[in-house]
């Protein structure tokens, strides 16, 4: 256990020196359940209020999977990428990083919504996706960050465990079928699918590579945007880097499929996004992600049965976008 760990958030506050003056916290509280990081809401004695986020040497919703405490500062370094453009002001406003705690400070934006209600079967309405995918566009059209801290290895190789890996091994003694009746035996028949291993390998290959690219948010899924009464507002990014576009549109439509949206939101997002894209890449890694939320540790609230799996994702390899370079209906 670190000093910052047994640490109040109050008295973090005091100590790093982001109390305002004259100013004393009246109460703290767990700011959304979070998955990677400690995040606290502290209100104030005049009814203000700021996010602390700190990150600890594990995960904090798995604590016995260890984490780099760096990903607090490459979120620091995203932050100062984005500051002054259209994408920061989408984003909370970021007001302080402390190295030593492995902590960053946020303006509050106030009680919100996460996209999580959508694997509840809330419909995401085309404004809340228009604002994501513009966000993304914009994103990935600023110029090339020079902070070495956004090449992000170590959360890459962290992340890469759990989405390319984990999932696949024979050996991990992971029972989905106490998620899912019936869905170990499909997970066993993806594993030894000599040819289904081979191209999410490949594309573990380039996940881990340093060909440069545009910086991704690497995580935005529905969990990773929050609407509030001031509009949609992007978060958490410690799992960013500098890819493949891609990356972030691959993600983003695999869980538009996972909970079950409607179909034509995928070309939505293309014509949206403006830039031409390789539709194969976006959709091998659209049926990457859809595999290993399905039987890898990253679990989400799913209503899904095996009949509402994704049908791709369930077919033979030979005929599987998340393999093959052929787009499914909608994105050509």
């Amino acid at each position: 256990m670190t000093a910052s760990t047994s640490q109040s958030a109050a008295q973090c506050l005091v100590d790093l020196g982001w109390l305002p003056a004259g100013r004393s916290v009246a109460s703290t509280a767990i700011a959304g359940a979070g998955n990677m990081n400690l995040v606290e809401r502290l209100i104030l004695d005049d009814g203000s209020s700021l996010i602390l986020k700190r990150a600890h040497a594990w995960v904090e919703k798995y604590p016995d999977i260890p984490a780099p405490v760096e990903r607090s500062g490459v979120e620091a370094a995203f932050y100062a990428a984005v500051a002054g453009t259209v994408a920061g002001d989408a984003m909370p406003k970021h007001l302080g990083y402390d190295a030593a705690s492995s902590t960053n400070l946020f303006a509050d934006l106030g009680e919100g919504t996460d996209g999580m209600t959508a694997y509840a079967g809330e419909a995401i309405a085309h404004n809340d996706l228009d604002a994501v995918v513009g966000w993304m566009r914009t994103l990935h059209d600023l110029p090339t960050p020079s902070d070495a801290r956004l090449i992000n290895h170590a959360m890459r190789e962290l992340n890469a465990l759990h989405i390319f890996d984990f999932p696949l091994d024979p050996a991990s003694g992971f029972d989905v079928d106490a998620i899912t009746p019936g869905l170990q035996a499909k997970a066993d028949a993806l594993k030894h699918d000599a040819g289904f291993v081979a191209a999410v390998q490949a594309t573990k290959a380039l996940y881990l590579g340093d060909g440069g690219g545009v910086l991704l948010h690497g995580d935005l899924y529905p969990g990773s945007w929050l609407k509030t009464p001031q509009g949609l507002f992007v978060i958490d990014p410690e799992f960013c880097w500098m890819g493949p576009r891609e990356w972030d549109l691959g993600v983003l439509i695999a869980h538009l499929r996972l909970s079950g949206q409607a179909a034509d939101h995928e070309a939505r997002i293309l014509q949206r996004y403006g830039h031409g894209v390789d539709t194969g890449l976006c959709n091998r890694i659209a049926g990457i992600e859809i595999m290993r939320r399905l039987i890898g540790v990253a679990q989400l609230p799913l209503t899904l049965d095996l009949a509402g799996i994704p049908p791709c994702w369930t077919k033979p390899a030979p005929a599987c976008w998340a393999v093959q370079h052929d787009p499914p209906p909608g994105l050509d």
